[in-house]
């Protein structure tokens, strides 16, 4: 009987093997975007336990505790470390074919060469063996795990009132192989529905960048100079989350007018935030086409729906969710808009709900052109669809709508250092996915295309399409 996660899960076939044990196995990991936490990386961080290291920020496994019925108690609340992995152990059995029950059983593999099926009888000595690796091995320390995990560069999610200075201790000191670099996230740029962290974060705004900031005007000039902060420390994107594209466009009189609004205390209303937010993303892009950066628009989430229990866990804790919102007029009102004015550059489309799937990957071949092969990527699957279904989903959908051969690959979208098994499970649905279409006639049997085209996957394709590798070049862009 095969093992549980055997070496040749997901491949079905012998060219899917030879695919992913010849190529994708091998090739680096390009992780552009993650939440990591870069002090972590900069201090090679050693973790206490198992919890800290698997269950502390991991709200993908705090989800499927609390579907089991697990009390908040043992996942965000005041149990020991021991206990809240001993939590996460017995509902393992509950949750099998879960996506997070695959990660788990991989990492455990992985990071600690353990094979046993997760369950209550067998946590505690599990908890042991890796709790004693944790303690006397080095390479279980962070910067060890990244190289095991042959990751070459991460890109973590900043503020723009960041200081980055975590990040420029990194590379000035090369005290880390993987190279770290920022992503500029101006989500609390169009906050101006909650007026009370919008004025709080345009004060930390008008600090760090030195601006005085009474208007939209002088609001927008202050977000430019640290977008060209961000990009002298090494950052080539721009990532906002969004429910929707905002797609109204109104006069520049408009928009002093809602800045002063909600600079007195009074909450945007829907078209309003509509107008606000698409000028930032305006502004923004022609920044990006400027300094060579590519956008990434994360659509669909309907955050901290929980509302009893946002003020117990706070925000990030799991209790988002596929937001219904219609996305692709909206979307394809914006590229339009950006096209138009020649500021469209490399852009990524991260989709949340399955229902636009195929009509956003559509709309978007409508707005590809000679700047770039893939030029606006129908992004991997993210969120709650990065599991079997989603990623082989999206990845028959690009194949169908768009080119295959363009992607960008997978990213762990992850706080935890042992998540860089989500790379080899969509490395390893990649090469099934495909070695199925040439087994059955579909795609043609030439090996030496097949190895080009995973590797560019994997790899070689984010390597092209960012442009660190232009840094030296570029790093004295400044947008007058």
């Amino acid at each position: 009987m095969m093992s549980y996660l055997h070496d040749d899960v997901f491949l079905n076939s012998d060219i899917a093997k030879e695919l992913y044990h010849s190529v994708a196995a091998k090739a680096p990991i390009i992780d552009f975007h993650t939440h990591l936490d870069e002090e972590s990386i900069l201090n090679n961080y050693q973790f206490a336990d198992l919890w800290e290291l698997w269950l502390k920020e991991d709200h993908y496994k705090w989800r499927l505790m609390r579907a089991c019925g697990v009390a908040e108690e043992f996942i965000t609340g005041s149990a020991s470390p021991w206990e809240k992995f001993e939590a996460f152990a017995k509902i393992m059995p509950l949750a099998v074919g879960n996506p997070v029950h695959h990660w788990a059983h991989l990492e455990l593999k992985r990071v600690f060469n353990i094979e046993l099926l997760l369950n209550s009888e067998n946590a505690k000595s599990i908890w042991d063996e890796a709790n004693k690796q944790l303690c006397t091995n080095p390479q279980l320390r962070v910067q060890g795990l990244l190289d095991n995990f042959q990751v070459e560069l991460v890109c973590t999610t900043d503020d723009p009132c960041s200081d980055l200075l975590i990040h420029e201790k990194i590379n000035q000191d090369n005290c880390s192989t993987t190279q770290v670099y920022p992503t500029f996230r101006p989500d609390q740029a169009m906050n101006i529905q909650n007026p009370v962290e919008f004025n709080a974060w345009v004060e930390q705004l008008a600090e760090v960048s030195g601006e005085a900031i009474h208007s939209f005007a002088s609001f927008y000039q202050a977000l430019k100079s640290r977008h060209n902060y961000f990009h002298s420390h090494g950052c080539r994107l721009s990532d906002h989350g969004l429910a929707y594209s905002p797609c109204r466009e109104v006069s520049p009189g408009d928009l002093e007018a809602i800045f002063s609004k909600v600079t007195q205390g009074v909450a945007a209303t829907e078209d309003e935030w509509q107008a606000f937010a698409f000028a930032v993303l305006k502004h923004i892009a022609q920044w990006n086409c400027a300094a060579g950066w590519t956008m990434q628009l994360h659509l669909g989430p309907l955050r901290n729906v929980n509302s009893k229990m946002l003020p117990v866990t706070g925000k990030d804790s799991g209790f988002d969710t596929m937001g219904g919102f219609p996305q692709t007029a909206n979307l394809i009102q914006l590229l339009d808009n950006f096209s138009k004015a020649n500021i469209l550059g490399k852009t990524i489309i991260y989709n949340l709900n399955p229902v636009e799937s195929e009509s956003i990957c559509c709309a978007i071949q409508n707005f590809q052109n000679e700047q770039a092969q893939g030029l606006v990527q129908y992004g991997p699957a993210w969120w709650h669809l990065d599991h079997v279904r989603g990623i082989r989903e999206q990845l028959d959908i690009l194949t169908s709508l768009g080119a295959i051969g363009t992607s960008i690959g997978m990213l762990t979208d992850s706080r935890s250092f042992t998540s860089y098994v989500r790379h080899e499970y969509y490395r390893r649905l990649l090469c099934g996915y495909i070695g199925d279409a040439v087994q059955a006639g579909e795609m043609p049997d030439d090996r030496e295309s097949l190895h080009s085209l995973i590797y560019d996957i994997c790899y070689g394709n984010a390597a092209h399409y960012f442009n660190w590798q232009n840094e030296k070049k570029s790093q004295n862009y400044v947008l007058s």
